[in-house]
């Protein structure tokens, strides 16, 4: 299962703690999916396959700091355990556009991973870090998030979701340290 995070609604769309989400919308819509609503846990989902294997992409409709609330229903619904995650998040302390891959950790004070970590009794998943950059000057890293990123930055935004798009794919297929030789390579 790939876990989008981001906050939902218009006001959040294009801001840089969506990043997340924006990457697993990109990877939906280049299988020509579409998200439908799941009932039980309320998650926007769409199944695509890579390679031979059906993956479940998921982006919870809570706010950022609750996603655990319906991800860790679906997870358990389709008995996906921890290690079958893959979550993608906005991370500050990755230059602006880099992507990185790593498994487990501490949330490092993103509220997504602390409410996802929490619902699936573990932070041993794994993760592709989609590198926003630390606020400039002594801007709050809060305020900072929620911003929408740069009009001057579109160019980059879109190759950061298409990177993001296949570190993912990449996981997948050849598994952690395979993609991490190659992403990291970028």
């Amino acid at each position: 299962m790939i876990v989008g995070l981001g906050n939902p609604g218009p006001a959040y769309e294009k801001t840089r703690h969506n990043i997340g989400a924006m990457v697993a919308d990109g990877l939906v819509f280049s299988y020509g999916e579409k998200y439908t609503v799941h009932r039980k846990s309320g998650a926007e989902v769409a199944t695509v396959r890579i390679g031979d294997q059906p993956v479940l992409v998921a982006k919870a409709r809570t706010y950022m700091n609750t996603t655990g609330r319906q991800i860790g229903p679906l997870a358990k619904y389709y008995g996906v355990t921890p290690d079958e995650v893959i979550v993608l998040h906005d991370e500050l302390d990755i230059d602006f556009g880099q992507v990185r891959l790593k498994r487990g950790g501490g949330e490092g004070g993103h509220n997504g991973l602390r409410s996802l970590s929490q619902a699936l009794g573990s932070r041993d998943y794994a993760r592709v870090r989609l590198g926003i950059g630390r606020p400039p000057g002594r801007q709050d890293p809060a305020a900072y998030v929620l911003k929408p990123f740069p009009s001057a930055d579109r160019a980059e935004v879109e190759l950061l979701i298409g990177n993001g798009v296949d570190a993912a794919e990449l996981l997948v297929r050849q598994g952690l340290e395979s993609a991490q030789n190659v992403v990291h390579a970028w």
